[in-house]
């Protein structure tokens, strides 16, 4: 097995385990809406484009 890719491996399973409560949070507040039957409120529109946003520089940064 390549070390290099068991460091990247580990980290980043060592970040996803620390950002998993923020993860989880992040997804029931996105299901909020679906859940519930009804329309996203505007501000949960903008959260939901904000997480968008911030994983996709997330992804663009690797």
């Amino acid at each position: 097995m390549n070390p290099e890719y068991i460091a990247i491996a580990v980290s980043a399973i060592e970040q996803l385990a620390e950002a998993a409560p923020d993860i989880v949070s992040d997804i029931k507040s996105l299901l909020a809406p679906i859940k519930e039957g009804r329309a996203p409120t505007h501000e949960e529109w903008l959260a939901a484009e904000a997480a968008l946003d911030a994983a996709n520089a997330k992804v663009q940064k690797y």
